[in-house]
């Protein structure tokens, strides 16, 4: 897969691509077998353009590979054995393991001195990680305090042995970017102090992301422009 190559152009176009797809997916039918499983084959795509993108160094490479190895693995285990402990663990990896593709992402873009379609991508990618990691994150506080939020955002899946996180995550992943984007729709709002202090950080998490980095990117373009004039 071109893991050993670092700096390889196209990697965040890539990643970008399979966020998207899984985004688009992962809505459609929620509680159906099949579409599940082209929902975790769509995650597990994801995971591994994530740890392509990641190989920025091998400090990265080896903390991520640590993380994504668990949450990939248990991803499909979960597909077929339902397990309230497993589900808490992947949910924990998968996170982990965005979240550090985040920094990565971040380190990344400020490290650049040339802004391209790639680079633009890899801005992209780190906002949409940032919200399903969060998502995780939700669905974490869901398992553990039942009734967090406002709203029924487990759903029963009606596979039997599937894991009902699995087929709910679209759920915690929509309120993650009302959250991200302030958007602040009411049909979803938190209850329990945690599920409060995730929302709120989100929140300023997203604005700061927008407000510090597109600026980066717009003044990077600026004088790439007026060198090249």
């Amino acid at each position: 897969m071109g893991l050993a190559r670092r700096n390889q152009p196209g990697r965040y176009t890539l990643l970008l691509f399979s966020i998207l797809l899984l985004l688009i997916a992962q809505p459609i039918m929620p509680t159906h077998k099949i579409a599940q499983a082209i929902v975790t084959a769509m995650m597990s795509l994801m995971l591994l353009s994530a740890l392509y993108a990641l190989n920025v160094s091998q400090t990265y490479f080896r903390i991520g590979i640590s993380l994504m190895a668990p949450a990939f693995v248990l991803r499909w285990i979960l597909q077929f054995h339902r397990s309230p402990q497993l589900e808490v663990v992947a949910a924990v990896t998968a996170s982990a393991f965005l979240l550090v593709t985040v920094v990565g992402l971040v380190r990344q873009l400020f490290s650049v001195r040339r802004v391209t379609l790639d680079t633009i991508s890899a801005a992209i990618c780190a906002y949409f990680l940032l919200a399903v990691a969060w998502g995780f994150m939700f669905a974490l506080v869901e398992i553990h305090h039942p009734g967090s939020f406002s709203a029924e955002l487990f759903i029963d899946n009606g596979m039997g042995s599937g894991s009902t996180m699995i087929s709910a995550l679209h759920n915690f992943i929509y309120y993650s970017f009302v959250c991200l984007t302030t958007t602040g729709y009411g049909d979803i709002a938190p209850r329990s102090e945690l599920a409060r202090t995730l929302s709120v950080l989100e929140s300023v998490v997203g604005q700061m992301y927008l407000a510090i980095l597109i600026a980066r990117l717009v003044s990077l373009e600026v004088a790439q422009s007026i060198t090249e004039r």
